[in-house]
């Protein structure tokens, strides 16, 4: 008798540190980014504004739930414009992106340096003007217009270190969002600044 409450004792106190550890609350960062993106499907470029907040949920792993805005500022490619164009291109494509997913660090080192891959689904609530050109003798082409409720694929490929401030990481990341058979659609360079959210 005395022997199973001896090892009742034991297991409980092996088991003591796994429970408290499993209680602790998940590590929060909050994150705000800007940079540039490519809109691949229509040859525009253009800006990108991003927020996420980050519930670290293992030693490599977390939780991501991210919102990027995107606009574009105009095309890197020449294109027949239509006649009632007045020699302006009005082609443009914008999008508020809602993206849960979830991030593995690669590579983690001691410096405070961490390679992450991130994925999941991604709602797009936006649209896009674009030129089609038509070839019947002569050619001619018309504005299409195109409105999108959609969810498509986000990935993300981050590189993270320490900056000279305690309470906060610097980032850089290339993201990219696939939708309807067509990945890249959306290609987004950006730098992040990350804060820490509460306690550890």
């Amino acid at each position: 008798m005395k022997t199973n409450r001896l090892l009742l004792i034991l297991s409980l106190v092996c088991l003591l540190p796994f429970a408290l550890s499993a209680q602790e609350k998940p590590k929060l960062q909050y994150t705000v980014g800007f940079g540039s993106s490519i809109d691949g499907m229509n040859d525009l470029y253009g800006l990108n504004f991003s927020n996420e907040l980050n519930v670290r949920l293992g030693k490599r792993t977390s939780f991501n739930a991210g919102l990027l805005f995107y606009q574009s500022l105009g095309s890197y490619n020449e294109k027949i414009l239509p006649e009632y164009s007045n020699g302006k291109n009005n082609e443009q494509s914008s999008g508020i992106f809602i993206t849960p997913s979830f991030k593995y660090d690669i590579i983690q080192r001691p410096s405070g340096f961490n390679l992450a891959f991130s994925a999941g689904p991604s709602l797009q609530l936006g649209g896009e003007s674009f030129i089609r050109s038509f070839y019947t003798g002569t050619p001619t082409s018309n504005y299409i217009v195109n409105k999108y409720q959609r969810v498509g694929l986000m990935i993300e490929l981050e590189a993270q270190w320490n900056s000279k401030n305690p309470n906060r990481k610097n980032a850089i990341s290339l993201s990219a969002y696939g939708a309807e058979n067509a990945m890249p659609w959306y290609l987004n360079a950006t730098y992040k600044m990350r804060y820490k959210v509460g306690k550890k």
